[in-house]
């Protein structure tokens, strides 16, 4: 009995020792992160029927100690993700136990349905992970219909990341000229950014639907063209990726279509833009400080951008024109024409009823001055321009607003047009006799909710029969909707004429 004592003492001893070390050897620090082997994971299968595919990753523990980590499917048992962690199914786990220097393997499974029209383009979800209250996450994408899909796959300093589209350079580092043509089968569906190369053109056929990721946007890179050419019964259209009722009209869900000068003017006809931090963003080329007024148009006919979370048309040395123009309701300018350009505006509605929050600039800013890449400020001139047939109105006391600096010239003329402003319109240099009018309520039809027909009224509203004919220009024969104009009024629509 003396040895058993001491022999049970040790193995009490040594069983307790054991059992401390093992609390001891998981840290609670805040400071322990894991390293996961991907932080996004792409079921690229395009799918046409319903399908599963697997995809896996592994996370591991770098840390001296082991950890306790809490891992979710943030979508839970809806989600048309399973996952799989280290062997066992679920939708949640706690506490799982990763020891120092280990890793563990979590497998994703996804069933989509690709035929379904009620999916959205891209189904995702996250798989969560929090240890000690240190969050990480997984993001998990599938397509969820049947569509062209761009994801990123170039990654430069400094830019967005982004996908070619047109162009880009073959593998022995030779750049690739080509005319890409977007014909209306599927839709197109862009992640990152879609980049359209120098010497490269993309052209879009009438009805095609381009749908436009978190984040994403369009960007025509100096030297490259786009010519979209949508039709009256088969517009084109610009626009998020999210298809549900709630984001009909919620701004700033993608990014913005960014030109750059090229050797061609680049033209959109009947497009629709909507829903983007900025709808057109036409630009000379930034990189180079100082940088010249572009020697392109940017052709815009019966084109309607709408609810931008910051510009509709943002423009900077640029020369724009525009026929049948509506651009609406964006969180601070529906126009700003900065730096130098020449504009010919025709039948065009510029109005902001913003509703979201408090706006302090007004729907159309013009300037000659801009800042170039160097931070530099810049003035350059307004060549020739006139703006006919339209109307600048809005919520807001001011809605129009002109600042210049008297260094270099700004040579422009509006005639035949309505502004909400307290800014002076009497230089009839800028303003033509007689042709202008100030702070007369336009009559639209319900401009709370983004109608900004002139409907039918005896007498007629004050828009209706204040424009002038313009035979010159074919493209004024007919409106935004494609109606026939009978008489000219102001703005991008033909008053009701019943």
């Amino acid at each position: 009995m003396k040895y058993i004592r001491p022999t049970l003492l040790l193995l009490i001893l040594v069983a307790g020792l054991f059992g401390c070390r093992k609390d001891q050897l998981f840290t609670n620090s805040t400071g322990a992160k894991l390293e996961l082997s991907q932080d996004s994971i792409l079921f690229d299968t395009v799918f046409t029927t319903v399908g599963t595919v697997t995809r896996r990753f592994t996370v591991h523990n770098p840390n001296s100690e082991g950890v306790r980590t809490d891992i979710a499917l943030e979508g839970g048992t809806p989600s048309p993700y399973r996952i799989n962690v280290d062997g066992s199914p679920g939708v949640s786990f706690s506490g799982v136990e990763i020891p120092a220097g280990d890793s563990i393997y979590v497998f994703v499974e996804a069933t989509i349905d690709g035929s379904n029209a009620n999916n959205p383009f891209i189904v995702e979800d996250h798989i969560l992970f929090n240890t000690n209250g240190n969050h990480q996450k997984v993001t998990l994408q599938a397509w969820g219909q049947n569509a062209h899909f761009f994801r990123p796959d170039q990654h430069v300093q400094g830019f967005p990341a982004f996908s070619y589209i047109a162009g880009g350079y073959d593998s022995s580092g030779a750049q690739i000229c080509e005319t890409v043509h977007w014909t209306n089968d599927k839709p197109y569906v862009i992640m990152g950014y879609a980049v359209v190369d120098s010497c490269c053109t993309l052209i879009i056929d009438p009805g095609v639907r381009v749908y436009f990721h978190g984040g994403g946007g369009l960007w025509v890179y100096r030297g490259g063209n786009i010519l979209a050419n949508g039709t009256a019964d088969n517009k084109i259209t610009f626009q998020g990726d999210r298809l549900e009722a709630m984001y009909a009209d919620l701004p700033g869900q993608w990014d913005r279509i960014w030109i750059n000068d090229g050797p061609a003017d680049n033209k959109l006809t009947h497009v629709d833009i909507k829903n983007a931090l900025i709808g057109l963003q036409p630009q000379s080329w930034i990189g180079v400080p100082g940088q010249p007024t572009s020697a392109n148009w940017l052709e815009l006919n019966s084109v309607s951008i709408r609810n931008c979370s910051a510009a509709g048309i943002l423009s900077e040395n640029y020369r724009i024109r525009s026929t049948n123009l509506l651009v609406a309701n964006c969180g601070q300018y529906c126009v700003a024409l900065t730096g130098g350009g020449q504009y010919d505006f025709n039948y065009c509605t510029i109005a902001n009823y913003w509703g979201y929050d408090v706006r302090q600039d007004p729907a159309f800013i013009m300037t000659n001055t801009f800042t170039d890449i160097s931070g530099a400020t810049q003035v350059r001139n307004i060549e020739t321009s006139q703006f006919r047939n339209g109307i600048i109105y809005g919520n807001n006391t001011n809605e129009f607003q002109l600042v210049f600096d008297n260094q270099a010239s700004t040579n422009f003329q509006f005639s035949n047009f309505l502004f909400r402003t307290d800014q002076s319109t009497s230089d009839e240099a800028h303003f033509a006799s007689g042709t202008t009018y100030r702070n007369q309520e336009p009559g639209f039809a319900d401009p709370n909710n983004g109608d900004f027909h002139l409907p039918f009224h005896n007498p007629p509203v004050f828009a209706v029969g204040r424009g002038i004919a313009t035979p010159e220009d074919d493209t004024s024969l007919f409106d935004l909707d494609g109606v026939f104009r009978q008489s000219p009024d102001l703005g991008c629509y033909e008053g009701n004429q019943e």
